[in-house]
């Protein structure tokens, strides 16, 4: 058996570059997830054409409720909603045979498209034993830990770049190149989705010689290394107020709360219920 897990995010889609298409209630959004949904699609169809047997789709953008479901492959299986234990990962075992991100983007203050980590909202940086980490370092990461390779990611070129200096094995498809923060050169759709199809059946064609590799963030001399400092600015001095009343968060200044975890599955839940407090404490 074969099982692929691909977990999507919006930022990182084709022809997706401001704000409004991030967020629910226009009707930029609802363009936006068809994109993203039509991507995703284009992801599924490469697994099962590149040799998997079960392919999960995880929709992992803010509300985790994005995906047109009904327009995606009927062979996939789509996890949807929150909050997840594992969040954009939720679902992953060490029987899968890789993992696919497609959409993602760049890390929170690090350059690119959209540029953020969990959650724009509560976090400006994260870091792990002092190195910069973003979403891609966290989950990739994760993977790792239950020795499943990161077999292809897809974003912009920034991102595509952070990527591959973490993830040097991983193969990744530029659908854009970022200008700014809410601006981008685009492929056209189609010739994204045509780009990752392909992509992806090649990575999973080859996932048997796949290497899994522990990222090495920008600053780190060497792979992160347990135990975990964590240490997370925030965007106001209230939510880091919220966040030092956590057992075991340690404020460290004014937007500044650090944490100690034994392992990243620790990492992700705690970083998880930081993002969900921060976005109920922003002003």
């Amino acid at each position: 058996m074969t099982k692929i897990l691909i977990s999507v995010d919006i930022e990182g889609i084709a022809a997706v570059f401001e704000r409004q298409q991030a967020v629910r209630g226009n009707p930029e959004y609802e363009r936006a997830r068809r994109l993203m949904t039509a991507e995703a699609d284009a992801a599924v169809r490469g697994a099962f054409a590149g040799g998997a047997t079960e392919v999960t789709v995880v929709d992992s953008h803010g509300p985790m409720g994005n995906l047109i479901t009904e327009d995606l492959d009927p062979r996939a299986r789509v996890i949807c909603g929150r909050a997840r234990p594992l969040s954009m990962i939720q679902g992953i075992t060490p029987d899968h045979a890789g993992v696919v991100l497609i959409g993602w983007h760049a890390s929170a203050g690090e350059y690119g498209q959209f540029a953020h980590t969990l959650s724009s909202q509560a976090f400006r940086r994260i870091r792990l034993n002092g190195a910069v980490v973003g979403e891609t370092t966290l989950y990739g990461g994760y993977a790792a830990s239950l020795g499943v390779p990161l077999l292809l990611t897809s974003g912009d070129d920034r991102y595509c770049a952070e990527v591959q200096a973490q993830f040097p094995a991983t193969a990744t498809v530029c659908v854009k190149t970022a200008i700014g923060m809410f601006a981008a050169d685009c492929l056209s759709p189609h010739r994204a989705r045509d780009l990752i199809e392909d992509a992806v059946r090649t990575a999973v064609q080859g996932h048997a010689q796949a290497r899994v590799q522990h990222p090495v963030p920008a600053g780190a001399d060497v792979g992160l290394l347990v135990p975990f400092r964590a240490e997370v600015e925030v965007t106001t001095q209230f939510i880091a107020d919220g966040l030092s009343l956590l057992r075991g968060v340690e404020r460290l200044g004014a937007e500044t709360v650090a944490f100690t975890a034994a392992d990243m599955r620790e990492v992700l839940q705690t970083l998880a219920v930081m993002s969900l407090m921060g976005g109920s404490l922003q002003q």
